[in-house]
């Protein structure tokens, strides 16, 4: 009895944070980047983002769910590494990373191994499936070695944390709106597709709403979005 009261307080709250985080990153994407209202959707999305990985961590150890528990560490490495790329804009300066920055990087190093290796076995056990935790141990693991070379490689780009902050912000926000997809609908066989589709989308949404900035440092003028102290 404890168990399941436990269990279903954990699911509560993992549902209220998945919203949260579903909301305000939904609105973070819209707002104006680096104003108020941006700043305060994305700290409740980074708040909501640390509910549903403390709660998926949990449940996930509860119920023994591997996949879980990497897609938990998958998604939170992203809103983590996404926030801290504010605090090391200065990289092409030869900035030094703290050790907080250093510990998240190696986090997506160890769980992007641990999906891609894990997909090994949804190969063999559920064919196509196994696309899943492959792509999204491949995106883990390749963004955190990018993350521990510009440690090291001083990158040449000024407006990299720009680059990081939306791309990785996005692509944690494309997990909760993958997690939403999947657990309400279905395709059958193909479901699949569902986990794969809103990262490939919003993706392509990402690129969009980062191109002005883009366009902003080729003609030498400053984009206006800040880190929040």
């Amino acid at each position: 009895m404890a168990t399941f009261v436990t269990t279903m307080t954990l699911l509560i709250v993992h549902i209220i944070s998945g919203f949260l985080a579903l909301i305000t990153g939904f609105l973070s994407m819209l707002n104006r980047k680096g104003g108020k209202r941006h700043r305060l959707t994305g700290k409740l999305f980074f708040a909501g983002m640390t509910g549903v990985f403390i709660t998926s961590t949990a449940i996930s150890l509860v119920k023994d769910n591997p996949f879980l528990l990497m897609v938990g560490f998958f998604s939170y490495y992203l809103a983590c590494s996404g926030y801290r790329a504010l605090y090391l804009k200065k990289l092409y300066l030869k900035q030094k990373p703290r050790w907080i920055d250093w510990l998240i990087s190696g986090t997506g190093v160890v769980f992007g191994i641990g999906l891609m290796v894990f997909s090994i076995d949804w190969f063999i056990t559920r064919g196509a499936w196994g696309t899943v935790p492959l792509t999204f141990g491949g995106f883990c693991l390749l963004n955190a070695i990018v993350d521990i070379r510009r440690f090291f490689v001083a990158p040449k780009d000024k407006l990299h944390w720009l680059v990081t902050h939306g791309s990785r912000m996005g692509g944690s926000f494309a997990a909760t709106v993958t997690a939403f997809i999947v657990v309400n609908f279905s395709i059958g066989s193909f479901t699949w597709v569902l986990w794969v589709l809103p990262g490939v989308l919003i993706g392509i949404w990402i690129g969009r709403v980062i191109r002005p900035y883009k366009a902003k440092a080729a003609s030498k003028v400053e984009p206006t979005m800040v880190a929040s102290e």
